[in-house]
């Protein structure tokens, strides 16, 4: 009899983890296609701040970059901390999996780094916990990196990226600013990971400024 109620919990979890599961992705699926988000806006001057030690290049242009994050406003939906966090993952892979278009593939890439960028402030900046917001940094920037790189295969099959493109320069100087906002809270054991995921915005503005010059 035990057995059995145990197998029936165990039941029950499953189905309300698939529930959330499935819900968390119509609803991710229908917020990529309306932009349905909250924003955070990166400002042109906000971008190019000056950082101690580091030479401050001259503004070039003025834009506005929106790191977008789900509701509630004070933090991003579910953090890495949360038990159920896990079940995000899966759901943005199940995301990756089925969108085929490479543009679109790209475009969700970019959504992703920017939801992971506002996940990990708000671990570091909100809620002190340096480790998971690092990891959650380093998460951000690959999934920026991976962005970047399905530009040039969207490309190259025969999709107009110009407006990425744009969208991109933008997204990883809003990345350097976001980033250099932790500087002051990273002990010295985390900098190193911290230093290389702020060098991955900066290596991919430079990679993105040459492909729009190609």
């Amino acid at each position: 009899m035990k057995i059995l109620r145990n197998v029936a919990l165990v039941m029950a979890l499953l189905v309300f983890a698939v529930g959330i599961l499935g819900a968390s992705v119509w609803r991710t699926a229908a917020q990529s296609v309306s932009e349905n988000y909250q924003l955070e806006m990166v400002t042109e001057e906000e971008a190019t701040e000056s950082v101690p030690g580091q030479a401050t290049e001259p503004v070039e242009e003025e834009f506005d970059y929106f790191v977008a994050y789900p509701s509630p406003p004070t933090y991003p939906g579910i953090l890495p901390d949360h038990l159920l966090y896990p079940l995000k993952m899966i759901r943005d892979r199940i995301l990756l999996f089925f969108t085929t278009d490479p543009l679109k593939r790209a475009e969700l890439l970019l959504q992703f780094a920017d939801k992971r960028l506002r996940a990990t402030k708000a671990l570091i900046l909100e809620k002190g916990k340096i480790e998971p917001g690092i990891t959650t940094l380093t998460k951000a920037e690959k999934y920026l990196e991976r962005a970047i790189d399905q530009e040039r295969v969207a490309n190259q099959a025969g999709k107009d990226t110009a407006a990425f493109l744009e969208k991109l320069s933008h997204a990883t100087r809003a990345h350097e600013k976001v980033i250099l906002e932790f500087e002051e809270k990273i002990p010295n054991t985390a900098r190193p990971v911290y230093d290389s995921a702020l060098q991955y915005a900066r290596t991919g503005y430079q990679r993105v400024m040459e492909r729009i010059e190609e």
